[in-house]
């Protein structure tokens, strides 16, 4: 008997909550309801579209890079015998920097020489038989293909006999080396890395909005992250004509400062686009876009409502966006209260 009561007292608390959470709801409704009805309008705030100045100035942040860099690889077979370079060391173009070596190759050098030679030797005395009719043509023709064979022999032989003196491509530092004495290498080992940063690049990407107005020739200040107290300028060497996957143009700097040799390939520099001249476009602050940047619009006030007109923009860096379509200079738009405003709603500027 007595869990029945508890359980009938359970089932009124429950049904008494009940009651009470759907009148509360009820009156929740019935509020919000009248709230609507007594606000007929959203109050807004209106900024005017304006014709201001504006600065195109930029900056754009890259990597300086040498204006070569390769790998150094052997192209023959042998063992490294002498070493004339190593890392750290200036070449100039055609400096040797490791000797490999070439007793073998010299031997068989030595042999097609003088094979080559007589070869020779024996062509000009078939050439003298021939004018005379004293041998037939075959065996001048036989003559001349064994002199052109030994001369081939010879050639090849030059060129391996040069590979085994590894020198330097271009001019430049010795970043790495891979090489010991007595280093067995093989065609296609690697041997050393050479940089030539004379003249030192920086390589940077701008947006399209921003490519159009630099030219090739311009100098551009340029700031070494790592050399904040020194100024460095640089010369527009290169200008892509197509964007990359990001939708940004590469322009490339060739560095002309005097004291540009502190600066190492692989730092970050920075650089300063400026340009003297100011511009007047209209503009509008950044809160009064409805949507996102990629598809903005603005609200007008018509007959006092809100009516959504798309526009083009191009953000700049104050906080304010360029109208480049869709309002003329004197329109105003809704500043404030966008978050309640939509097509047709009803709006009251404060």
């Amino acid at each position: 008997m007595k869990k029945l009561i508890i359980i009938a007292l359970l089932l009124v608390g429950v049904g008494a909550v009940a009651f009470t959470l759907y009148n509360n709801k009820q009156e929740m409704n019935e509020a919000a309801t009248l709230a609507m009805k007594s606000s007929e309008y959203i109050s807004v705030t209106v900024e005017k579209v304006e014709e201001k100045s504006v600065n195109r100035n930029f900056e754009a942040n890259g990597i300086f890079e040498p204006s070569q860099e390769l790998k150094l690889m052997s192209e023959t077979s042998g063992a490294i015998v002498k070493i004339h370079r190593r890392k750290g060391d200036y070449v100039r173009k055609g400096d040797l920097i490791v000797q490999i070596d070439d007793r073998l190759i010299s031997a068989e050098y030595t042999i097609a020489k003088l094979n080559r030679d007589q070869a020779e030797k024996d062509l000009k005395r078939f050439e003298n038989l021939a004018s005379t009719d004293a041998i037939t043509k075959k065996q001048l023709e036989e003559n001349e293909k064994a002199f052109k064979i030994a001369d081939a022999q010879l050639s090849a032989l030059k060129k391996r006999l040069d590979d085994t003196q590894v020198t330097a491509p271009i001019a430049g530092f010795i970043n790495e080396d891979y090489y010991e004495m007595g280093t067995l290498v093989s065609p296609g080992m690697p041997l050393a890395d050479i940089i030539n940063k004379n003249p030192l690049k920086l390589s940077v990407n701008v947006t399209e909005s921003e490519i159009s107005k630099v030219t090739k020739g311009d100098e551009i200040a340029v700031r070494v992250n790592a050399m904040s107290n020194q100024d460095f300028t640089g010369k527009v060497n290169f200008i892509s004509d197509k964007a990359d996957a990001s939708f940004k143009y590469e322009v490339e700097l060739i560095m002309n400062s005097k004291n540009q040799d502190q600066i190492k390939p692989g730092m970050f520099g920075t650089a300063q686009f400026k340009f003297s001249q100011e511009e007047k476009v209209l503009k509008i602050d950044r809160k009064s876009i409805a949507g996102s940047l990629k598809d903005p619009g603005v609200y007008l006030i018509k007959d006092g409502v809100a009516a959504y007109q798309p526009v083009k923009i191009h953000p700049l860096d104050d906080g304010t966006v360029e109208i480049l379509d869709g309002l003329k200079s004197g329109d105003e738009v809704i500043a404030s209260g966008l978050i309640n405003v939509k097509e047709g709603t009803k709006v009251k500027v404060q």
